[in-house]
């Protein structure tokens, strides 16, 4: 399953909920404000294993928008994200 979250963990429990419920074989996608986790060196700690085994994205368009660069996960454009939706299914949102 490919679980999408778009809130700021600094805002929002969304990231932590959606880390709780994600299986082995689930797939992460950071966007919006939630980008933010990719950046920030203790949400790096966390979301390490999910890079490694290449399951975390991160939204070019959105860290763009920013002005950051992600130290975790593999950052992706749109075209990417559809094709994982298209792949996988509709995700969850959270």
């Amino acid at each position: 399953m490919l679980h999408t979250v778009k809130d700021s963990p600094f805002g929002h429990r969304a990231l932590e909920q959606a880390l709780h419920h994600l299986q082995p074989q689930d797939r992460l996608v950071l966007w919006q404000d939630a980008v933010i986790a990719a950046t920030v060196p203790a949400w790096q700690a966390r979301l390490q294993t999910l890079a490694d085994s290449d399951r975390l994205y991160v939204m070019q368009e959105d860290l763009q928008a920013r002005g950051l660069h992600p130290g975790v996960g593999e950052s992706i454009a749109m075209e990417r994200l559809v094709e994982l939706v298209a792949e996988l299914g509709s995700p969850q949102a959270w």
